[in-house]
């Protein structure tokens, strides 16, 4: 990491501030400040899957697949047999399939056959960027190849990406969002107050990155989205969620015409994908008919 750079955590997760150079550079320029405050908004920061995490992500078949210039690594396990179901994985903002480890050996055990992606500039993928609609994209050409899952699980960011690409076309009978954000307007937000930008600078920046992923940021909104779907979804949220606020998962159970919300205290953002508590009631959900 450059250590001429800052750190900052927000709800969207943690940024990599450029040195004050550069950043001085662009605020007194505005025509180069909606790219750099873009750019900075939208590099991830890849984390590598622990021990733990590596030896479930060992047991998969791993393969990749690539459009464009993105190679995007996938897992699958239970390929080949008589799966009861198949579930999709999309892991959160920085994350990767690992993630779900402590989960994947009770799917396994239940029946299901398990896939995983590492969206773009994540896990195993390449790239240092990521964006919503570029995600689902990725996604909805993976069920391009190996057909629409029965269910999606999602963890944070991963739930708007999976609300997108069902607009892409993608079909899911079953939903899963642990901790989803309900509006990512409000995700620029948090980050524009924690490196202080001006009105206008945020109206640079929105617009910068509207024109990227070619869609206004008001519409990759779960809250305007989820009366559009039929299938059924389970949010599960902690209520002490220091990164996507509790109140986000809550607005998002009441978007779906089928939506359920279940309650955590104590996991937070990241032990909630640890918790035998939330394990349970996953597979619950599951087996319901």
């Amino acid at each position: 990491m450059n250590t001429n750079s800052t750190i900052v955590r927000t709800l969207n997760g943690v940024y990599p501030i450029p040195s004050e150079k550069k950043w001085a550079y662009a605020k007194e320029n505005p025509r180069w400040f909606g790219l750099v405050s873009v750019q900075r908004f939208l590099k991830t920061q890849k984390q590598h899957p622990s021990r733990k995490e590596m030896d479930v992500l060992e047991k998969a078949k791993s393969f990749q697949f690539k459009v464009n210039e993105h190679k995007i690594q996938s897992y699958v396990w239970n390929e080949g047999q008589d799966a009861k179901a198949v579930i999709l994985l999309i892991h959160g903002w920085n994350g990767h399939t690992g993630n779900f480890s402590r989960f994947i050996p009770s799917f396994l055990e239940k029946g299901f056959k398990v896939v995983g992606i590492d969206l773009p500039g994540h896990g195993l993928s390449s790239g240092r960027y990521s964006n919503i609609v570029l995600s689902a994209k990725m996604v909805k050409e993976l069920t391009n190849q190996i057909g629409n899952p029965d269910v999606i699980i999602s963890h944070s960011f991963g739930g708007a990406v999976a609300t997108v690409a069902q607009e892409l076309g993608v079909l899911a009978k079953k939903l899963i969002y642990i901790a989803p954000p309900s509006k990512l307007e409000l995700l620029i937000k948090d980050f524009s107050r924690y490196v202080q930008l001006s009105e206008s600078e945020i109206e640079q920046m929105q617009k910068v990155l509207e024109k990227k992923v070619q869609r206004t940021m008001k519409s990759i909104d779960l809250e305007t989205s989820g009366p559009n779907f039929e299938n059924e979804l389970l949010v599960i949220h902690d209520k002490e969620d220091l990164e996507i606020p509790f109140s986000m998962g809550e607005s998002v159970s009441k978007a779906w015409k089928q939506g359920t919300l279940v309650t955590t205290e104590g996991l937070g953002h990241k032990f909630i994908l640890r918790s035998d508590f939330v394990r349970d009631k996953i597979l619950e959900f599951l087996e319901s008919t």
